[in-house]
């Protein structure tokens, strides 16, 4: 006090204040949550974009090696469908933690090749199959 705040002085007033108080925590609260959201949403869509700006930096890199001839445009189409793809269909959540990686670690080579051929990525080599001789 002695500064000229304001302060409540009767119990209409304590309520009034309670409840304005409140709301504003409610609101400020309701307000950080959309703008959390919206940062979490740019940073999906930023780490897309990375993913695509990297791909594009690798097709560069092989026309490089390819003596700076741009490569055929079938098989830009070809490596751009089959990340895509990938990146939509990305199977390795099957292996998240340390106790899962130990887990497949542990298991004989055969057994695991045969986990990821026949389980996890059946659908992946199929529709890439020209891609790989198993």
């Amino acid at each position: 006090m002695g500064f000229g705040d304001y302060n409540p002085k009767s119990e209409i007033e304590r309520v009034f204040t309670t409840i304005i108080l409140l709301v504003g925590v409610a609101v400020f609260s309701y307000i950080m949550g959309q703008f959390i959201e919206i940062l979490m949403n740019l940073q999906n869509v930023t780490a897309d974009n990375e993913d695509s700006e990297n791909l594009s930096k690798w097709l560069g890199l092989l026309a490089h090696f390819n003596k700076n001839k741009p490569l055929p445009k079938t098989m830009t189409k070809q490596f751009e469908a089959y990340f895509e793809y990938y990146w939509q269909n990305d199977k390795n959540y099957a292996i998240q933690t340390k106790e899962d990686e130990r887990f497949m670690e542990e298991l004989p080579n055969n057994i695991r090749t045969d986990i990821y051929k026949e389980f996890l990525f059946a659908d992946f080599l199929y529709m890439f199959n020209i891609h790989f001789k198993m």
